[in-house]
């Protein structure tokens, strides 16, 4: 009897602790971690031509979650003086254009048939999300 007690317990402190972890990530967050996962996928199967249907989904989804994203504000505008928030949202957004720029060309590189240039093109797609990170992510 004390033995499933104390598993109980173990387990509603377990799935309270998972539930505040997950209330923990934001809307952006959400969105850049399928933005981050998607894109290392991306970059394992971009030059599999028998997955290139596959890599032109993935690159659609991939493409949601910039335009998702740029309809977020980072939490970092919070602590951007009121003078500065235009810019900042203004750059941001730009930033994320360019992401989905990047990927717009990547997709047209797959659907040619032109992989070795896709397989290219995702270097673009790191060094803009390397530059987006120093901007405008809050540490």
């Amino acid at each position: 009897m004390k033995t499933s007690s104390l598993i109980l317990a173990l387990t509603l402190v377990a799935s309270t602790q998972i539930m505040k972890a997950e209330e923990g990530n934001s809307l952006l967050e959400r969105q850049m971690k399928i933005l981050a996962k998607g894109t290392r996928q991306l970059s394992q199967q971009v030059t599999d031509t028998a997955q290139q249907q596959s890599s032109i989904d993935l690159i659609e989804k991939l493409k949601k979650a910039v335009q998702d994203s740029k309809s977020i504000d980072p939490r970092m505008v919070e602590t951007i003086p009121a003078a500065d928030k235009a810019k900042f949202l203004t750059d941001y957004r730009a930033q994320m254009d360019m992401l989905s720029d990047a990927f717009t060309k990547i997709e047209d590189a797959v659907k040619a048939g032109n992989y070795a240039k896709a397989k290219s093109l995702l270097s673009s797609v790191n060094a803009i999300k390397r530059e987006g990170h120093e901007k405008f992510k809050q540490d």
